[in-house]
């Protein structure tokens, strides 16, 4: 099955802004993660974020996608707050958008929006595949862009699921693997999945994680009491240099992980990793007081008491 992933806007269109965040920058982010879950359980995935629809629409088609998913998010006054999927009205798609909706409603803290026909949007209109255009959730209202900015492996994860949802109810389809399942049976540790470390680029890299690192993780969030979120751990170099990454950097050798802990915030996040034997930690904090934040862990030198730090 092959599916196609549209972040939106991208290019010299940063789309919809609000709360220091712009949603070209926030889907991509989005659909990276989407994209690397689904390849990690089997399918054929290609991600493409653009500024021209019509070029959207053409290279979804030309690659014959079997599913096309638009990954947006919504902006209106600044007090509406939700979730809404968009379908252009066939069976399949509608079918499609319920699987996602009934996903993001269940998964996150949001407003559910429902499931709406979108008669003009271009790229639902004009692509041969089932489509739906997921606006998940509105970036100018604070309370939602905290969502996206905290909760952003929630929303890839609901997304991905949806999509094996819908392959789920559509009745013979043998070679479909349950996303839930998959990622709960192929685990590095009792609260941390192989499929949480993969590439966001290729779904690869599993095999290529220091078990240290996994273990330094897991002491981390027994200290906290509350879920770490990856936000990546292994980068293929293609990906790496994608990001801006140096050529030699841990996250190519597979002992290095950025993570957050939004339930705890920043500050007490910092002192626990600074209670964690990691090799080298790195500060990004958020910018005056608010916004997204992350740290940067590895395990470079094999824990023979040679600690880096830096702030950024």
């Amino acid at each position: 099955m092959k599916i196609f992933i549209n972040p939106g806007h991208g290019g010299n269109d940063p789309g919809a802004c609000g709360n220091g965040l712009s949603e070209a920058d926030v889907v991509l982010k989005i659909g990276k993660r989407v994209e690397g879950y689904l390849r990690a359980v089997g399918y054929d995935v290609k991600l493409f974020q653009f500024d021209g629809l019509g070029e959207i629409c053409f290279d979804a088609n030309s690659w014959k996608a079997d599913l096309f998913v638009s990954i947006h998010c919504n902006a209106a006054t600044g007090s509406a707050k939700g979730t809404e999927t968009f379908t252009s009205g066939g069976a399949k798609s509608t079918r499609l958008a319920e699987c996602i909706q009934n996903q993001l409603v269940n998964s996150l803290p949001v407003v559910n929006r429902g499931v709406k026909v979108g008669e003009r949007l271009y790229v639902l209109k004009h692509t041969d595949a089932p489509a739906v255009l997921v606006e998940t959730a509105f970036i100018d209202n604070p309370d939602d862009a905290k969502l996206l900015v905290d909760r952003e492996d929630d929303f890839a994860r609901a997304i991905a699921r949806g999509v094996t949802d819908y392959f789920q109810n559509m009745k013979p389809l043998p070679d479909v693997v349950d996303l839930p399942k998959k990622i709960s049976a192929d685990k590095f540790s009792e609260h941390f999945a192989k499929s949480e470390f993969v590439c966001h680029c290729c779904g690869r890299g599993a095999d290529k994680i220091d078990p240290r690192l996994v273990e330094l993780l897991e002491q981390l969030r027994a200290k906290a009491g509350k879920s770490i979120h990856l936000n990546c751990a292994y980068r293929c170099p293609t990906h790496n240099a994608e990001v801006g990454g140096v050529p030699n950097s841990q996250h190519v050798l597979g002992t290095a992980a950025d993570i957050t802990i939004p339930e705890i915030g920043f500050d007490r996040a910092r002192e626990l990793v600074e209670s964690i034997d990691f090799d080298g930690t790195g500060f990004y904090p958020p910018l005056d007081g608010g916004g997204a934040w992350f740290i940067h862990v590895d395990v470079r030198d094999g824990g023979i008491g040679s600690h880096i730090v830096w702030w950024d």
